[in-house]
This record gives structure tokens, C-alpha cells and sequence, in this order.
């Protein structure tokens, strides 16, 4: 036990103790906000007579300063061969500083080490998160040398570090790639170690989109593209990136779109306001233009039931929707975007259109069991019956109607859809008799933008146990009314596309929420009928009387 206190106390030296809040069993690890900056960690090699256990747990200290020192520390306590075999990059796993480490023998006397799991990365700097329960388990061979001293000389590859560290050692990053119909930039969170950031996020920006993401989005970047002999250089603000000749066979307008998505990908980091390119040390020419936006939402207005009508909420003024009659039992609204964009809202087994232009409300779908609608950009409604064998229903106001079937909710209750600001993602929340799962998956469209398909999913949520409601709040990001195992009331929790979770606040009597751009974008009802808006640590009264508030989306 006291080898295992040690290694808690060394982490925390390392990270200078550093450990974010922990609640219950979603820990809280925060995105880092200046990517430009390092962490620089030093550890000590083996000392004279370690026992195995010694050895191991001086191994995973000087791991984790591996990215400092290119692992040469930790490379002293492997054999030569050992050292020569290892891959430490090849996944990153990442366990809890919460939970204490345990160390046993196996029959063979390696040391069987038991973490408790976080998440992970794979060699790409995707991060699946774990479930609370998760455990690592790994095992390490060793033998003594010619000078009778203990090494390891066989272990698993790949890094195993503590999440306060990883948060150190590690900054997100965003890829950037194109819509169906290049209108906007799509974003596809990674991870990679910040020492080396600019070139890994350049790099798998050149190698393409997650497989997850794939089929709906495409990319200006020719696939044979790498980076040149000149490398990614920064300097007062400024990132050159040198490309090889593949470059050249992009033109006119699409260059524009290259360098958007490298500029926005690389200006995540602090102390790049810029991106440049060149070949073979001449600048790359591109045309001036507008490029696309990574999040188009400019939206104030609020749609809101106010008593038993819908009205529209902005600027501490509302107006109810002039219509010949309001439907009964109206509930579940939704907005789209822009001028004269869709309403809609669900009164019994039937979505309706909420017109403002005193005509009668229309019904756009009847099928049981209506789950909460999402408007999208090109002004599709989704939606669909919950216990519709794994059927996304999406329906225009001009009658069109795509019926999309995901084999992997065909085994499940559908709860809920939220189409991302850009339109090429969607988040689905659905459960069986047992796990409570938040879905991202990649929604396909013609070169028209009508939706065709739903692709594969990818998990998020872990440790979720039930959610209420959700939003987005930016373009790698949504905010969750939920719970987790237990907790005895509801917060909202931000749930990143590729990310560890974290509690944005407690939210005890909260009904729904809605959200624009960002954390402090959020709105949600209560039970006693007030409709809040997020204010610095706290909230805002909107109204007193009103239910189901909406922002675009």
C-alpha cells in the first residue's frame, strides 16, 4: 500500500496537484483552454535494488513524462529488447486519480496492475470514453539483467496515464471538414500530445474524417496531401505549413476551402492567429472569399408556450403566434433558422406546423408515440415514433417525407433527435429495459441537401443513466438534462463528441432545456412554469408563465 500511496503522491507532484473535481461516477475532466502551452514533467530513472513492484510503478510515473523526454526515462526500466519493441503512442488509456491503484502476482510473478478506467485514445487521437465501472487491467513481465537489477521484458503497448495528467499533457483539437455541399465546415474532435499538436492535427486533417463521420462529410484536401520538407513552423502569430506537390492540383474556390479547414483546425491553438502555405518554401496562392462557418446559429428568438399558446420570446418581449386556432395538448416545440423558418410542435399523435400568418396549423406526420422534433438547416423536421423499429422520419412543410431506418436502434425505445447546427450530425438519445445510450451518428443527404440515411454510431454518454433533454451548445458539444448512477436530481452535464463529460450545474425542478452557442447560451424550464436563461454562475427569470422553450434547432 505504501508503493501504491507513492505513486498518488508522484502523480500529484507531477501535475503540480493539479486534480479537477470529481462527482459520483462521471468524473470531471475539463477540455484545456491554451493549447499553445505545455507542461514540462520530469521523473527519475530505476533505482539500485527495486523489487517488481518498484519497477512497474516507476515505469507508469516516467510514462507519464514520456512526452516530455520522448520517453527516454521510461525506456531505463524495459529491457533492451524490450525498449526496442514498445510503442507508447500506439493508444493512450486513461485512469482514474480517484481510484486507488492495486497491484497483484500471477501465477507466472508478473505484476498484474488494475486501474480504474477513464477513456481512451486510439493512434488517430479519438477518445472513447469508459463506463464508471471500467477497469484496466494489465501485466508486466520482468526479469533481472547481468547486473541482477529487476526490467521489465514484456508489456503491452501503448501509454497509461492519469486523467490530471492527460489534461496536462494533452490538448484537444478540432478537424474541420466539409458539409455535402461545402456550405459550412464540420467539426471532428481529436486529442493530441501539445508538444507536438500543430503537426498531428495537420497531419490527421490530411489523412480525413473519422469512419463514423465519413459518409457525410467530404474534404478539399486531395488524399495524397502531407505535410513538406519545411514542416509547421510558428512564428509571432503566424503558422506556415509547407504541403507537397499534391497541393497544387487544387484550384479556383477549393483552395479557399483547403485553407479553412487547416486555418480553423490549427487557430484553436493560442498563439496561431494565422495560417499560411507555401510549397517548397513559395507562398500558395488563394483566392479571397468568404469562407464557410464552423457554427451557423445567429438565432435570439425563442419559441415558448405561454400558457396554453406558443409565442415567440426575444429581447424581453412576447408575442404569441397569430393562428386560427392553436391544437390541443400542444407540446415539444421546435424552430428552424433564419427568416420565415419552420414551427413546429407535437399535439397528441400528430406534428404540427405553428404558421404566424393567422392561417390554420397543418399536420405534417400522425404516427403514435411522436418523439420531440428537430428543424435543420435546410428546413427538414425530424422526428418519428418512438417504437418505430429504429425509423427517423424527416418531413418539409412542402410535403416531402424521408423515412431513415438505423439497424442499430431497431432493439430500442427512440427518445429523442437533435440535428447539429450544421446539419451533416445528429444526436439520438434512445434506451432499452436496461442502458440509457446518446448516439452520435453521421446523417447523410443528396446533393441537394434532403437527408438519405443515418450512418453507424458513435457512443457517448458513458455513465449516463436517463436523460431528460438536450441541446447543443457548440459544434463538438451538447449540454444533457440527465442523471447519472447515484445522484439523487438532475444537472446538466456537458457531453463532448469525442471527449470526457463534465457538469456545466445542478439543475434540480428543470423540465427541458434548449441552448444556442455555448454554456451560458442555456434556457430551460421548470416545473412551477419559469423559463430561465443561464447568467455567469447563476440564472435569469424570462417568464413566469411559460413551458417547452426553443431556440433554433
Amino acid at each position: 500500500m505504501k508503493k501504491l500511496m507513492a505513486l498518488a503522491s508522484l502523480v500529484c507532484l507531477l501535475a503540480a496537484c493539479t486534480s479537477l473535481p470529481t462527482e459520483g461516477p462521471v468524473n470531471a475532466t475539463r477540455a484545456p483552454t491554451d493549447t499553445g502551452q505545455s507542461v514540462g514533467l520530469h521523473a527519475n530513472g530505476p533505482s539500485a535494488g527495486a523489487d517488481p513492484e518498484d519497477i512497474v510503478i516507476g515505469f507508469l510515473t516516467a510514462s507519464a513524462a514520456g512526452l516530455s523526454d520522448d520517453f527516454e526515462v521510461a525506456r531505463e526500466f524495459l529491457s533492451p529488447q524490450a525498449s526496442e519493441s514498445w510503442q507508447p503512442l500506439g493508444e493512450v488509456r486513461i485512469y482514474s486519480d480517484t481510484r486507488v491503484p492495486v497491484t497483484t502476482r500471477t501465477d507466472t510473478q508478473a505484476v498484474r496492475l488494475n486501474l480504474g478506467s477513464e477513456g481512451s485514445l486510439d493512434e488517430d487521437g479519438r477518445f472513447i470514453a469508459s463506463n464508471p465501472d471500467a477497469v484496466i487491467t494489465t501485466e508486466f513481465s520482468l526479469a533481472r539483467n547481468a547486473e541482477g537489477e529487476w526490467r521489465i521484458i514484456d508489456l503491452e503497448n501503448g501509454l497509461l496515464i492519469s486523467a490530471t495528467l492527460f489534461d496536462t499533457q494533452y490538448a484537444k483539437s478540432v478537424l474541420y471538414f466539409l458539409t455535402s455541399d461545402s456550405r459550412y465546415l464540420v467539426a471532428d474532435m481529436r486529442w493530441f500530445p501539445r508538444t507536438t499538436y500543430a503537426t498531428a492535427a495537420t497531419n490527421e486533417l490530411f489523412d480525413g474524417p473519422s469512419d463514423w463521420l465519413a459518409a457525410a462529410v467530404r474534404t478539399s484536401i486531395p488524399a495524397e496531401t502531407q505535410i513538406g520538407a519545411r514542416g509547421v513552423a510558428i512564428d509571432s502569430g503566424v503558422a506556415t505549413v509547407s504541403l507537397n506537390e499534391e497541393a497544387l492540383a487544387v484550384t479556383g474556390y477549393q483552395r479557399l476551402l483547403f485553407q479553412a479547414q487547416l486555418e480553423e483546425t490549427l487557430t484553436l491553438l493560442s498563439n496561431v492567429q494565422e495560417v499560411e502555405l507555401t510549397i517548397d518554401g513559395a507562398p500558395w496562392q488563394v483566392a479571397s472569399g468568404n469562407p464557410p462557418s464552423s457554427y451557423p446559429f445567429t438565432e435570439s428568438r425563442v419559441l415558448v408556450m405561454v400558457g396554453d399558446a406558443p409565442a415567440l420570446y426575444w429581447d424581453g418581449t412576447t408575442e404569441l403566434l397569430d393562428m386560427a386556432s392553436v391544437p390541443e395538448d400542444l407540446h415539444s416545440l421546435a424552430i428552424g433558422y433564419l427568416d420565415d423558418p419552420p414551427m413546429v410542435g407535437i399535439s397528441g399523435d400528430r406534428l404540427v406546423s405553428l404558421p404566424n400568418d393567422g392561417s390554420e396549423p397543418v399536420t405534417l406526420l400522425e404516427v403514435d408515440d411522436l418523439i420531440a422534433p428537430s428543424v435543420d438547416t435546410y428546413g427538414w423536421i425530424w422526428t418519428g415514433s418512438a417504437e418505430g423499429n429504429g425509423t427517423i422520419t424527416a418531413v418539409n412543410r412542402e410535403g416531402g417525407r424521408v423515412d431513415m431506418t438505423a439497424d442499430w436502434l431497431r432493439e430500442g425505445t427512440i427518445d429523442s433527435i437533435h440535428v447539429s447546427r450544421e446539419g451533416s450530425r445528429a444526436i439520438v438519445v434512445w434506451h432499452t429495459e436496461s442502458t440509457t445510450y446518446v448516439s452520435a451518428t453521421a446523417i447523410v443527404r443528396d446533393g441537394e441537401g434532403n437527408p438519405v440515411s443515418l450512418d453507424d454510431p458513435f457512443e457517448l454518454g458513458a455513465g449516463i443513466e436517463s436523460v431528460t433533454d438536450l441541446a447543443w451548445i457548440d459544434e463538438t458539444t451538447v449540454a444533457a438534462l440527465a442523471t447519472i448512477p447515484g445522484s439523487n436530481s438532475p444537472a446538466i452535464y456537458a457531453i463532448p463528441i469525442g471527449g470526457p463529460i463534465h457538469t456545466i450545474t445542478e439543475a434540480n425542478g428543470a423540465t427541458s432545456i434548449t441552448a444556442g452557442d455555448g454554456e451560458g447560451s442555456i434556457i430551460l424550464s421548470t416545473e412551477n412554469g419559469q423559463i430561465l436563461e443561464r447568467s455567469g454562475g447563476g440564472w435569469r427569470l424570462l417568464l413566469t408563465d411559460g413551458d417547452d422553450p426553443a431556440l433554433a434547432g
